[in-house]
């Protein structure tokens, strides 16, 4: 969320990026299979989810935030709730979707536009959400800092959910002063850059997804033949120490992954170069489609991140394709993966290089049990006991009265 903030050169807005008119809330939608319990009086809760706009929900491939978006959608509907979702048009969901742009922010603008025209268009898009907040009994935002001034104000209880790391000056300069504010992690150790502020954290909700595609992908019949990177070419996901691992185990490295706008420079400079020179197989950035085999072919999945990752799908996929993680410990790493038994924890990258070759010892079927803790539907119970909770503690803002107003 916050890449999008930062540095830019001034332009205006591409002739393809449109604001879309929020429509009639009566459109339809996929009906509902009722397994829930109703939450407020005798119905289901009417929950708005609001996501970001970068991406369409599902994304049609590389999408961390919006998939798991998708995935609480889809299931809070199967549990016979109301759900209403903010996002792009071209979204696909269970929930009655209100389209808000007319096309992903990430395939419809510049780099420049997505720094200086983006922030204000999802801060209208909340604008519009708490404008209808008499609709829903509570606002579920993912996005984040923009989020919080209209918390304040605001008569419908709201929580959201941080996606992004912690650690940055701008979190560290503006949420503290929501302290009131209900938020879930996705892991502990996202919160602790703010443990001495106090936050109001109502609690962690670890990432899920629909896993059945991953579970159900085939395994070689040995060990597989290549090493697997899954993800985003940025300079913290250090895809440069994936190609020495891969080099020093003598095994080919298999890399799935997109470049963000944001990140062509590394790539050109960096990451492209360094590709050629290696026995690197970049296959580009791949779907849903493909991701179970790629992950399941692999005799392992490294994920050498250089910072505080706040969750890590990859890692979860992987599991769920009964293929080990061979992991720096940083970030919720330790809560993910279980050492020796579903992945391998290393503190240097020559720990990781060690560990290639004792990934085999690792079971697939000891993978794909760790996985189904990060099922959508686990995701979603979470959920709902946090809404249930924000609810029943929720006390709406007072009325502000006028400097000088009184009884005639």
């Amino acid at each position: 969320m916050y890449r999008a903030q930062c540095g830019g050169n001034k332009s205006i807005m591409s002739k393809s990026t449109t604001l879309a008119k929020i429509p009639n809330l009566e459109t339809e939608r996929s009906p509902a299979l009722t397994i829930g319990t109703p939450a407020v009086g005798n119905r289901p809760l009417r929950i708005a989810l609001v996501s970001p706009l970068y991406e369409a929900v599902p994304p049609s491939q590389y999408g961390g935030t919006e998939r798991v978006i998708a995935a609480l959608a889809d299931e809070l509907v199967l549990a016979g709730h109301d759900v209403t979702l903010y996002a792009p048009a071209g979204s696909h969901t269970r929930a009655r979707l209100v389209p808000v742009v007319a096309a992903p922010l990430r395939t419809s603008m510049t780099r420049s536009e997505l720094v200086e025209i983006a922030p204000h268009l999802h801060l209208r898009m909340l604008a519009d959400v708490y404008q209808r907040g008499g609709d829903y009994d509570i606002v579920h935002a993912h996005t984040d800092i923009w989020t919080l001034p209209f918390t304040r104000s605001a008569s419908v209880p709201t929580v959201i959910t941080m996606h992004g790391r912690l650690d940055l000056d701008v979190v560290q300069r503006v949420l503290p002063a929501y302290p009131d504010t209900p938020l879930v992690s996705i892991s502990d150790s996202q919160r602790s850059p703010l443990d001495h502020f106090p936050m109001r954290w109502v609690a962690t909700c670890p990432n899920g997804l629909p896993l059945d595609s991953y579970l159900s992908a085939p395994r070689p019949a040995g060990v597989g033949d290549y090493l697997a990177f899954l993800g985003r070419l940025t300079p913290e996901k250090r895809p440069d120490w994936a190609v020495e691992v891969a080099r020093r185990a003598g095994l080919p490295l298999r890399v799935a992954a997109k470049v963000d706008p944001l990140d062509e420079d590394y790539w050109q400079e960096v990451v492209r170069p360094l590709f050629a020179q290696s026995d690197v197989d970049f296959v580009g950035e791949i779907g849903e489609e493909d991701k179970p085999a790629f992950l399941a072919g692999a005799r392992a999945m490294i994920f050498p991140i250089d910072w505080p990752e706040p969750f890590g799908l990859v890692m979860i996929e992987s599991l769920a394709a009964g293929t080990p993680v061979i992991a720096l410990r940083n970030g919720s790493v330790p809560e993910v993966l279980e050492h020796g038994v579903s992945g391998l924890i290393c503190e240097t990258v020559d720990e990781m290089v060690e560990a290639v070759a004792r990934a085999d010892r690792i079971s697939p079927q000891a993978c794909r049990r760790r996985a189904l803790d990060f099922s959508a539907r686990r995701m979603a119970e979470r959920y709902l006991d946090v809404y249930h909770n924000v609810i029943a503690a929720h006390r709406p803002a007072e009325p502000k009265v006028a400097v000088g107003a009184g009884a005639g």
